[in-house]
């Protein structure tokens, strides 16, 4: 999980590449992919992704989107909400779902076909299956969404590490989602001392109350997440490697 401040990009894999929405910015001119996507993934020697998921319209996920399809290969492309892309992809549409060759699994929880809008509750919903580990990403999808999906998926939606819906926004998080995904992690991507106040104390409350781990961009920085067969998730959290004198 990089930090890019307020928004959220998601990069995963060594011989394969995913990357998950692309940070804020202007699309044609300065944007985070620009600053640190693209480095980011240049450091690791990545040409290529295999997958790239624009989860929502809004600028913080997507501005960097056409930096990426310009600078690398991108052989999947998907979408939440309205098609900016000129036909380059396809929208995301529970259900579908694909397979790498170390057996890793991404499927697609939500939306279902022909639901596409411009709302939060849009947002392309990813869970990625790593041997005994699951990820999940909801994108900004709100309260309401959220009960939709552990009423329909039930048990599937379990998952050990959640990206928190919506940047901790308090229209998010509900109990009855956590109390469905019972993560044992999650994580906050916003921006240091955002206008909008993410994570919302109820939201962070709620968190604590389950007793779940939480890990936030906007304190930890940069986190990357190891994880090996029959062993416990490693987590490096960039900035207690690197802390600031003003944080």
């Amino acid at each position: 999980m990089l930090d890019v401040g307020q928004g959220q990009p998601y990069w995963c894999g060594r011989a394969n590449a995913h990357c998950s929405d692309t940070g804020g910015g202007d699309p044609d001119g300065a944007n985070l992919a620009t600053t640190t996507i693209l480095p980011y993934l240049r450091l690791h020697g990545i040409a290529e992704l295999d997958t790239l998921v624009i989860s929502h319209p809004d600028l913080d996920h997507r501005a960097g989107a056409p930096a990426i399809l310009r600078a690398l290969r991108v052989n999947r492309l998907r979408y939440g909400g309205e098609d900016l892309w000129s036909g380059k992809g396809r929208p995301c549409n529970a259900g579908e779902s694909w397979r790498w060759p170390g057996g890793q699994v991404f499927r697609i929880l939500s939306p279902e076909p022909q639901a596409q809008d411009d709302s939060n509750d849009s947002s392309c919903v990813l869970q990625v299956l790593i041997g005994e580990y699951r990820l999940l990403l909801p994108g900004d999808i709100e309260a309401n969404r959220e009960r939709t999906l552990a009423q329909y998926w039930g048990d599937q939606l379990r998952s050990d590490w959640l990206l928190a819906s919506h940047h901790g926004s308090r229209t998010s998080s509900s109990q009855t989602f956590l109390k469905r995904v019972a993560p044992q992690w999650v994580v906050i991507s916003s921006g240091y001392a955002n206008q909008f106040g993410h994570p919302h104390p109820g939201v962070v409350q709620r968190l604590q109350a389950h007793n779940i781990h939480i890990l936030s961009t906007a304190l930890d920085g940069a986190l990357e997440f190891e994880l090996q067969p029959g062993q416990s998730m490693r987590v490096k959290p960039y900035r207690r490697r690197a802390q600031r004198y003003w944080m």
